[in-house]
């Protein structure tokens, strides 16, 4: 299989759903959340973690990692999938490891194929993979040892290391505006991703109100947002110019925009749900979440249909809040308990 035919984000999203769509009795997940999380007494299960700094310095059966930095200083025995800014796997992987990062450091031994993508990707003297690996990166050093066929697509590939089978090495050509954009596209999405799940952990209920809200008459809730982001637009821009409201209109404006951001995680999460749901399995929010967000991310990225798509979801999602804020108005003004 020629890994380079597909985005890495796209890999890395269809091996996250296959993991999903497994019954929970199958694969059992402890899950970590936050701006700092660290790992620091052994789990004997398959560990899904999100947050902006993540260590793990203690032995896990598996990992599923989205943050700004991923770090492994303990060995890990099976799979570790993982997006982030940073990635630096320090111990051993007994599976395989498939990255997303900016940069990417293995600096132990991987159990069987690495497929990873990044700007800057670097196999350290300590790290042997087990079979094969397909790079695809800006640079890539390779210093260690890779036990089958070592793949690599990258602009300079600086090679010491090496290779029980065959090295291929296609020379791609300097980083266009385009390509620059899709990279920041991704760590974005990869920010989105783990504010969902912050939203899941710190509000579920709340948060839930709002999923639940989307799934009630969605054709109303898209034409009512759609509405509403081009009322609130016209609005702001009136009131800026009028000076006097211009602090209104930015307050406003930053709420507004909030909205926008939160609107597709409400409808990832609806989405998961209905196609997790189609497969009778007991989920968690996360999970559908996770999995509606990773579809859509993919969706999002299709020439032409995913602008349009990305409208109608932000449209659903901003129709869906605006309806829970009316109806718990009372509520959130404390006018009532």
């Amino acid at each position: 299989m020629n890994f380079f035919r597909f985005p890495g984000i796209i890999s890395i999203g269809i091996l996250v759903l296959v993991l999903l769509f497994i019954p929970s009795g199958v694969i059992a997940l402890e899950s970590f959340s936050g701006d700092q999380v660290s790992i620091d007494t052994p789990v004997a299960d398959d560990v899904f973690a999100a947050g902006g700094a993540i260590t793990v310095n203690a032995p896990i059966d598996s990992l599923i990692a989205a943050g700004g930095t991923v770090t492994l200083n303990a060995p890990v025995k099976g799979d570790v999938i993982v997006a982030g800014g940073r990635v630096i796997a320090n111990n051993n992987i007994g599976g395989k490891l498939v990255a997303v990062g900016g940069t990417v450091d293995v600096n132990g031994d991987v159990g069987t194929n690495a497929l990873i993508t990044s700007g800057r990707v670097t196999l350290n003297p300590r790290s042997t993979i087990g079979r094969d690996a397909a790079i695809s990166a800006g640079t890539v050093a390779s210093s260690g040892h890779v036990t089958g066929n070592l793949s690599v697509r990258s602009q300079s590939f600086a090679d010491t290391g090496s290779v029980g089978g065959t090295r291929t090495f296609v020379k791609t050509e300097q980083q266009s505006l385009a390509k620059i954009f899709t990279a920041l596209g991704i760590l974005f999405s990869i920010g989105w991703l783990i504010l969902g799940l912050v939203l899941i952990k710190i509000a579920p209920a709340r948060y839930r109100m709002v999923v639940d809200e989307v799934a009630k008459t969605p054709v109303v809730k898209l034409v009512v947002g759609f509405a509403g982001l081009i009322v609130a637009c016209i609005a702001l821009v009136i009131l800026a110019i009028t000076i006097v409201g211009l602090p209104v209109a930015l307050v406003s404006g930053l709420l507004i925009f909030i909205g926008i951001i939160f609107s597709v995680l409400f409808v990832s999460s609806s989405l998961g749900r209905w196609l997790l749901g189609m497969l009778t399995l007991d989920i968690k929010d996360w999970q559908a979440f996770v999995a509606g967000f990773v579809v859509l991310s993919i969706l999002f990225r299709i020439p032409f249909a995913g602008p349009v798509l990305l409208i109608v979801t932000t449209s659903l999602g901003f129709g869906a809040l605006i309806y829970t804020v009316h109806d718990n108005w009372e509520v959130i003004t404390g006018t009532i308990g």
